[in-house]
């Protein structure tokens, strides 16, 4: 206890008040947010418990910090081990102030350090950054992005197209089906996806999100979220794959995994995106692309410095990821794993799919 506040572990009976703090953070309806945190931390197959620490004060619950389980590991040397990522924190306005959000982190340290070996924050904001770097996180690499657009569609459909005229142009615009040797889907094939995973090139010594079917199976379960699902196959055997995050109206098309066990899988897979039109902005992570599919992205139009990138930097700013070993008092040994240092980017291998709040 600490000037009247209670710093404690999440249990299964706070869900419910935890996710009525939640509501102004996150938006949406309760019972949507209900299944949310049900999905994200209850049913996560990472973690044996949902993991979350919570703030009391006169036992009301005033603050909550989630941590979300994924495995990762290092191919080369068959070596696999958990990740927390820290999101989901939120205060009540009313006891802000109070160092809360570190408290919890610091509490998390403790508990979760005999099981997990790094934190690992994809969602750092201009509010959460400060907190983070004071318990000891670093900088891993800066989140930046390539994007691809029309820029003379766009033009029209957000200044001559009335609302109704946008939803209109929206609806049937994605067609679900096999053509040719490209497949669009709305599910997730996680058998063949993590036979993606397993038989692709080789790419160095580095650290990876583990794909298997246990982790397919359950991480497009998010109901918040809109997934389209593009399969590139040959000789009727599936051998890329490219998942895309859709806004409303199909404006938006965040590519958040992608794979391939064949040469040009992908970039046949995005050319038929671009070719029918699918959504109007393609973006992708620029962290982590080798650069053969680099240079593929280049040729099909993805750059970094284009006005709506350029705009989305003023208006929103860089932040990076960040790491830290799941550690109270970190010595010089916790920042490596396997002799690979987890502060260099070179050492792994990151998409967007590793955000917590996918």
């Amino acid at each position: 206890m600490q000037s009247g506040y209670e710093i404690c572990l999440y249990r299964p009976e706070l869900l419910s008040e935890i996710v009525m703090l939640l509501n102004d953070f996150w938006g949406g309806n309760y019972d949507d947010n209900v299944s949310y945190f049900q999905w994200k931390y209850h049913d996560n197959p990472y973690s044996d418990r949902a993991l979350g620490i919570v703030a009391l004060h006169k036992d009301r619950i005033v603050g909550f910090r989630g941590y979300f389980a994924s495995k990762w590991h290092i191919p080369e040397q068959d070596r696999r081990f958990l990740i927390l990522g820290p999101g989901d924190t939120y205060v009540d306005p009313e006891h802000r102030m109070a160092g809360l959000s570190v408290k919890m982190g610091g509490r998390a340290m403790e508990e979760f350090e005999s099981g997990y070996q790094v934190f690992f924050n994809t969602s750092a904001s201009v509010k959460s950054l400060p907190g983070y770097l004071r318990m000891g996180f670093i900088p891993l690499a800066n989140k930046t992005f390539l994007k691809r657009y029309n820029i003379v569609n766009l033009f029209f459909k957000k200044y001559l197209f009335t609302e109704k005229k946008r939803a209109e142009a929206s609806e049937g615009r994605i067609k679900f089906g096999a053509f040719n040797d490209i497949i669009v889907s709305e599910s997730p094939r996680p058998e063949e996806m993590s036979s993606v995973i397993s038989e692709r090139k080789a790419d160095g010594n580095m650290i990876k999100l583990f794909q298997d079917e246990k982790f397919f199976r359950w991480r497009f379960n998010n109901k918040k979220n809109k997934y389209i699902f593009y399969y590139f196959k040959k000789e009727n055997i599936i051998k890329g794959y490219v998942v895309i995050l859709v806004s409303d109206n199909n404006w938006n098309g965040f590519i958040v995994d992608y794979a391939e066990n064949c040469d040009g899988a992908l970039k046949n897979i995005l050319r038929y995106i671009i070719q029918k039109n699918h959504v109007d902005i393609l973006t992708i992570l620029n962290v982590s692309l080798n650069e053969s599919f680099y240079e593929s992205l280049k040729d099909i139009g993805f750059r970094a410095d284009n006005l709506m990138a350029k705009r989305e930097i003023k208006k929103h700013g860089i932040f990076p990821f960040l790491i830290r070993p799941v550690k109270s008092r970190i010595t010089g040994e916790d920042w490596f794993i396997k002799g690979l240092d987890i502060r260099a980017i070179r050492n792994w291998n990151i998409k967007w799919i590793c955000h917590d709040a996918l």
